[in-house]
């Protein structure tokens, strides 16, 4: 076999094949021989098919199947050591003939060959992290909101956010809808009676209030939906969730030592970390970006379309497991675009981080695997020997590996980067480049 490689682009080859005469005959002679062992024709006997008659009858069939099988085995010998995307395009140049040498090519894509002019040193901006007494504040208030309880209130009338257990007689006329003793009744969107808090707003605990209630189409309670009625409420009693104030006790039993200020200080340390994090998570994206249009790096689009499948895929999951239905999970063009975006980032960042790690010499060793194994078990209160179980049941040590390798080296490059931060304050569109976020 005879072929010669071609660049097209940087990451597109063409293979230009050609199969000799005396080798295409071989293959035909092989069809044809075994196409007259198992024709079927009226008035000659099984394997007894004049070879003219096959030509005639089969000819064009057997020499496009002889055609696909000589490029499908040139293919797959040429590009055994190749790392091609997507699906190869066969051109076929000649029409298989007897004695006639058989030319085709095919076109794919592969990696580039990267030659980084330019990856140490860069000039990086990003926000500074900053974290506000009033993010603390808030941080603080949904802490303590975790600590929140139902109690009875009184002294005052209902209002938005009360819980009250009421007596309901609701009717159609003289004709009763629907009748409770006692129904709890959420004053601020209720599922069941939705639309019924404009008659209990105000009340007082002992109240009965009277008056015609347009209930929503969204009632729970289906003869109730969408239909205007004559309620009577007797209000039993009044509840509220409230919130515990902040106090020594309080902050030692939500597990902060040293009371209501090492509580405070603690929220404040792990806003600021976050921050700080965010902050990075940005600087790195900004940086791989910046890195990306320095060296020109052009990503196949069989590898962006793989990267866009994969990405796709992970939001399915995670939409799933927020309870939709995957049958259902599409996603709108301005969706796609943006995924797309996201997916090019992706597949021009891993091919710079590769050859940044073969440059660098970047590997991950199978010391910081067990690390990151451990981890994970201690994460989870579980012992590493399960956890390695699962990776290696999965197959997943390698791309563990390969995630860890990524980390490396953007955090390497980010080391080989030079920093500046600005006050959010004062920052602008030209201060920090836009990029897709770094996942």
């Amino acid at each position: 076999m005879d072929f010669q490689v071609e660049n097209v682009s940087a990451v597109e080859r063409k293979l230009n094949f050609n199969i000799p005469g005396d080798q295409v005959n071989t293959e035909l002679e092989r069809a044809f021989r075994n196409m007259q062992g198992r024709a079927k024709l009226k008035g000659f006997r099984p394997g007894k098919v004049p070879r003219a008659v096959l030509e005639q009858r089969f000819g064009k069939s057997i020499r496009a199947e002889v055609a696909m099988e000589l490029i499908t085995r040139a293919f797959r010998q040429a590009s055994a050591d190749m790392d091609y995307f997507g699906q190869p395009k066969v051109n076929r140049q000649g029409e298989l003939s007897a004695n006639e040498t058989f030319s085709f090519s095919i076109t794919l894509e592969v990696k580039p060959e990267l030659e980084l002019t330019t990856y140490k040193g860069v000039s990086v901006t990003y926000s500074k992290p900053v974290v506000t007494d009033e993010q603390v504040e808030a941080q603080l208030t949904r802490r303590l909101q975790s600590q929140s309880s139902l109690n009875e209130v009184s002294g005052r009338g209902v209002t938005a956010g009360d819980y009250v257990l009421a007596e309901l007689d609701i009717r159609d006329g003289d004709a009763i809808v629907h009748s409770h003793p006692g129904s709890m009744v959420y004053v601020d969107g209720d599922v069941y009676y939705a639309g019924i808090e404009t008659l209990l707003t105000g009340a007082n605990t002992g109240d009965t209030v009277e008056g015609t209630v347009t209930f929503g189409d969204n009632a729970q309670i289906p003869e109730l939906a969408g239909r205007t009625l004559s309620v009577k409420a007797s209000v039993q009693s009044i509840q509220a969730m409230q919130t515990p104030e902040l106090t020594d006790e309080v902050a030692t039993q939500l597990g902060y030592e040293g009371g209501a200020e090492a509580m405070r200080l603690a929220i404040r340390g792990k806003l600021e970390a976050s921050a700080e994090e965010a902050g990075r998570n940005q600087a790195r994206a900004t940086l791989l970006q910046k890195l990306i249009d320095l060296n020109h790096i052009e990503a196949p689009k069989g590898m962006v379309e793989q990267q866009l499948a994969e990405v796709m895929e992970e939001l399915r999951v995670q939409r799933t497991y927020g309870g939709e239905d995957p049958r259902r999970i599409q996603f709108n063009e301005a969706q796609l675009g943006d995924l797309r975006t996201r997916a090019k980032f992706a597949a021009q960042a891993g091919l710079l981080i590769e050859r940044v790690a073969q440059l660098e010499s970047i590997e991950v060793t199978d010391a910081e695997i067990d690390e990151k194994l451990q981890a994970l078990a201690d994460s989870r209160g579980q012992q590493i020997e399960a956890i390695r179980g699962y990776f290696q049941k999965e197959n997943a040590i390698e791309d563990l590996r390969g995630r860890l390798l990524q980390e490396k080296v953007i955090d390497w490059l980010l080391e080989a980067a030079v920093l500046e931060t600005v006050d959010p304050a004062n920052d602008n569109d030209d201060a920090v480049a836009e990029t897709p976020a770094a996942e």
